[in-house]
């Protein structure tokens, strides 16, 4: 069986002022008690023949409704915990003044919350990435180093 592919985008932005990237707070419940709370960076799964790049950049469209441009490819790596392959790309607006909002994408339309959990769009400062569980990890770690902390 293939492995899911999925890419992703660390999304550089100011927000207050401030540098910041675009997450996804994710809180997963089970009986409507909350058991896990993580952050994420918006992206999904590659469909058809997509490639990453632009898998990536209609994901962000479809889940923050705003449009994207690719300035690097940070990171490629193996999800053993969720058996795929995944691309991380540093991004950034094509327009700084888009309002980044929910999209029109099912974590947003999709009213399950047992099943999927909640979804919030959260800005993280670059000088706080530490405090936050930002999953996967070694986005993460390597987020830390990038922005010098």
């Amino acid at each position: 069986m293939e492995r899911a592919k999925t890419a992703r985008a660390v999304i550089e932005t100011i927000y207050q002022n401030e540098k910041s990237i675009v997450t996804i707070k994710r809180q997963k419940y089970k009986n409507g008690i909350l058991i896990k709370e993580y952050y994420t960076l918006p992206g999904g799964h590659l469909e058809d023949n997509e490639t990453y790049e632009e898998t990536v950049k209609r994901e962000v469209l479809e889940e923050l409704n705003v449009d994207i441009s690719i300035k690097e490819k940070l990171l490629e790596l193996y999800n053993k915990d969720l058996n795929r392959d995944e691309q991380i790309f540093i991004c950034e607006l094509n327009n700084e003044n888009e309002v980044i909002d929910k999209g029109n994408g099912p974590e947003w339309n999709n009213p399950n919350i047992e099943k999927y959990g909640t979804y919030e769009i959260v800005y993280i400062n670059v000088k706080n990435i530490k405090n936050y569980n930002l999953l996967p990890l070694e986005v993460k770690d390597l987020l830390i180093k990038k922005y010098g902390e």
